[in-house]
C-alpha cells in the first residue's frame, strides 16, 4: 500500500507542477490589439471544410463574408466533403452571390487519408495566399475575427511565426434543464483543454490547437504536409502545431474577445464521449512533453479513483483520499478561474462542483476508449 500511495502522491505533485506551468504560460499571453491600417493588412484565405452541415453552414459562411476586412484581401474557400444533405447546394448558392467565395467539391477520398485533412490540404493547395485561417462548418465569428487572428503577426513582423491559435467556445440556445446541466459541465471541461493548449503556447511549447480557430502559414503547411499523419482520422490541428515546433516556428495564441469563435457542441452524451475519445486517440503520437503529461494525468486520475474504492472498503484512510483529491481540485480551480477571467468567460461554479463527480471517470473512460476501442465521427467509425 505504501508504494501505491507514494506513486500517486508523486504523480499528484507532478500534476500540480504541470498545471502551474500552464497557468504561468497563460500569464505570458499578450492581450493583442488589432488597430491595423488597411494598407498593412495581408491577403488571407479562410478555409471552411464541412460535411453534412446544412443546419449551420449558411450562418458560418455569412459570418466570414461579413468580416471587417477588405474584400479584395479576403478569399474564402468552402470545401464540401462528400456531404449527403443540402450543404453543397447552400455553398454553391452563396458562391454565386459572393465573388470572393469559392467552393471545392470532394466526391471521394482514399482510405489512406483522413477526410478532413484531405479537405483542408486540397484547399491549401488551391490558394496562393500565405496566410490561411481554418474554421469549421458549424461556427460563428465576430466581424473582427480575421483582423484579430492576424494581429500577433503584425506585432511580431520580424519573427518566424508559423501558427496563431485562438479560443473556441460552445454556444447552444434553447436547452432543457437536464441538457443545460451537462452541456455547461461539458463547456467547463472543454475550455480546460483549450486553456492548457493556450498556456503551453504561452510558454513556447506545442500541445494542441483547435482547427476551428487556427491561422497557419501556407509555407508551414507545405513544408510539414508529411507530418500530418494523414492516415489517422483526425488531428489536423494537433499534428501541424507539433510539426511547427519541431521545425522551430514560433507559436502564438491570440487573446481578445473578437478572436473567440462560437461553435455548436456535441448534442448527445454519446457524441461527447466520441469527441473526447477522438482527442485522446492521438496522445501516443504526441511530443514527449504532451505524452508525459498525458501519462502522468492518467496515473494520477487512476490513483484517485482507486483510492475511492480502497477508502470505501476500509483499506485506506479517508484523509489520504481527501489530500489526493485536493491535489487535483485546488490547482485546477485556480487555473480555470484565472483562465476564464483572462478570456472574459463566465466561470459557473454551480456546474463546476457537480462536474467533479464525473470528471475523473469520464476522462479515464474516454482515454481508454479512444486508444483501444475507437470512436465515431461524422457517421463513420474509426479505430486508431
Amino acid at each position: 500500500m505504501i508504494y501505491f500511495i507514494t506513486i500517486i502522491f508523486i504523480s499528484g505533485l507532478l500534476y500540480i507542477m504541470y498545471i502551474e506551468n500552464f497557468r504561468s504560460g497563460l500569464a505570458r499571453i499578450k492581450n493583442d490589439q488589432f488597430n491595423i491600417k488597411n494598407d498593412d493588412l495581408p491577403k488571407v484565405t479562410v478555409i471552411i471544410p464541412a460535411r453534412n452541415e446544412e443546419k449551420f453552414i449558411a450562418a458560418t459562411i455569412n459570418s466570414v463574408l461579413n468580416q471587417n476586412y477588405p474584400e479584395t484581401l479576403l478569399d474564402i474557400i468552402a470545401v464540401d466533403d462528400r456531404s449527403t444533405d443540402t450543404t453543397p447546394v447552400i455553398m454553391d448558392n452563396l458562391a454565386r452571390l459572393n465573388k470572393n467565395l469559392s467552393v471545392i467539391h470532394i466526391n471521394e477520398v482514399s482510405k489512406n487519408i483522413s477526410p478532413k485533412k484531405n479537405a483542408i490540404l486540397t484547399a491549401v493547395r488551391s490558394t496562393e495566399n500565405e496566410m490561411i485561417i481554418t474554421t469549421d462548418g458549424d461556427c460563428l465569428h465576430d466581424k473582427n475575427w480575421v483582423r484579430s487572428m492576424i494581429s500577433p503577426l503584425q506585432n511580431d513582423k520580424n519573427e518566424n511565426v508559423g501558427i496563431v491559435a485562438g479560443l473556441t467556445v460552445f454556444d447552444k440556445p434553447d436547452m432543457d434543464m437536464f441538457e443545460e446541466i451537462w452541456q455547461n459541465m461539458q463547456f467547463i471541461d472543454y475550455i480546460s483543454h483549450s486553456l492548457i493548449a493556450a498556456g503551453s503556447i504561452g510558454n513556447g511549447r506545442a500541445f494542441t490547437a483547435n482547427g476551428s480557430n487556427l491561422l497557419i502559414t501556407k509555407s508551414l503547411y507545405q513544408k510539414e504536409e508529411n507530418s500530418l499523419r494523414s492516415e489517422l482520422a483526425s488531428g489536423d490541428d494537433f499534428f501541424i502545431i507539433q510539426a511547427a515546433q519541431e521545425s522551430n516556428y514560433r507559436l502564438r495564441f491570440v487573446c481578445n474577445r473578437e478572436s473567440i469563435v462560437k461553435s455548436y457542441p456535441a448534442d448527445s452524451l454519446k457524441g461527447l464521449i466520441d469527441q473526447r475519445s477522438r482527442w485522446a486517440s492521438k496522445a501516443s503520437y504526441a511530443s514527449d512533453f504532451v505524452l508525459y503529461f498525458a501519462i502522468n494525468t492518467f496515473v494520477f486520475y487512476s490513483g484517485i479513483l482507486t483510492a475511492v474504492f480502497l477508502t470505501a472498503y476500509g483499506k485506506m484512510s479517508l484523509w489520504i483520499l481527501l489530500v489526493l483529491f485536493m491535489m487535483k481540485l485546488i490547482p485546477e480551480t485556480l487555473f480555470l478561474v484565472y483562465g476564464f477571467g483572462k478570456f472574459g468567460l463566465d466561470f459557473k461554479l454551480r456546474y463546476y462542483i457537480p462536474l467533479q463527480l464525473f470528471h475523473i471517470p469520464f476522462n479515464l473512460f474516454a482515454a481508454i476508449k479512444g486508444k483501444y476501442f475507437g470512436f465515431e465521427w461524422k457517421g463513420v467509425k474509426y479505430r486508431q
